[in-house]
């Protein structure tokens, strides 16, 4: 059997954690590092006109000195080429960004996507600033990220909802603000949203599933984890714990969520882990 020399490029730059344009196929027809995760879903109590509605839900780009542009522009043709009626993300846009100089690359990026009803966000941790792993946020450029997306077409939800007409009938999406930055307000997001309504949830860390438990999300989209198991915590005594939710599809309190590996990376590695786009088709 003969491999393609590009198919061995992204496998092999892919494993090692280099986020490059070798690891997408610009073709769209072959292997390609990046996996598009197709999935049926069916959603309790969906409204007749919603079926059949593609939504594509992207994660955790870390645009950055080792995430490239140009991987990520690849990523977003590809995402394209799906023809997606709903493009849907769950933040951590950058990685650390003290002058904003990543963010204005993201929002380029960003403006490329192409969805028929629209881009929805919400935001992640690192979206926060550089010392978001400590709780402080740069609010100047946060809020400069939050009008910049508003911008170019992306509405940034956070702690709010936002109601989009399919085919005369509303889905009501909902954004969260982050988990480690105490800004996960569910009773302020929620305010607009009644019981019974088909409503998804956008929240960066599924670590904050717990907070939506008596409120109405038939599912729930997040990222962070990068699809590993496993999590450093530092209580008590900086040890490695089990993730509740690391990567796909789960059930949790009568609500679906579904956790993203995300198109970028922390660092330099990403070992056995593909980056991931993902194509819901309601059902």
């Amino acid at each position: 059997m003969k491999i393609r020399g590009d198919y061995l490029k992204g496998v092999t730059l892919g494993t090692m954690g280099f986020c490059t344009s070798w690891a997408i196929d610009h073709k769209g027809s072959g292997h390609e590092w990046l996996e598009v995760v197709d999935i049926s879903l069916s959603v309790k109590n969906l409204d007749s006109r919603f079926v059949g509605t593609r939504i594509v839900h992207i994660s955790d780009l870390h645009c950055s000195r080792t995430v490239t542009d140009k991987y990520l522009a690849r990523c977003i043709q590809r995402i394209n080429r799906l023809n997606p009626d709903l493009v849907l993300l769950t933040g951590d846009y950058i990685t650390h960004d003290v002058r904003g100089i990543f963010r204005q690359k993201a929002i380029a990026i960003l403006a490329a996507i192409h969805s028929k009803y629209g881009v929805y966000a919400c935001l992640g941790n690192h979206d926060y600033g550089i010392g978001s792993v400590f709780g402080s946020r740069q609010d100047n450029l946060l809020e400069e990220f939050i009008q910049d997306a508003d911008s170019i077409g992306v509405k940034m939800l956070q702690n709010e909802s936002f109601t989009v007409e399919i085919n005369s009938k509303p889905l009501h999406l909902v954004g969260l603000g982050d988990l480690w930055l105490n800004d996960t307000n569910p009773e302020k997001a929620f305010a607009r949203v009644k019981k019974g309504q088909n409503t998804i949830a956008l929240m960066h860390n599924p670590e904050g599933m717990p907070m939506l438990r008596d409120f109405p999300a038939d599912l729930v989209l997040s990222g962070h984890t990068h699809g590993a198991r496993n999590k450093l915590s530092a209580a008590p005594n900086w040890k490695i714990m089990n993730r509740n939710y690391h990567a796909g599809l789960y059930e949790v309190h009568d609500k679906m969520l579904y956790v993203n590996r995300g198109l970028g990376r922390l660092g330099r590695t990403r070992l056995n882990c593909r980056p991931e786009i993902t194509v819901f088709t309601l059902c």
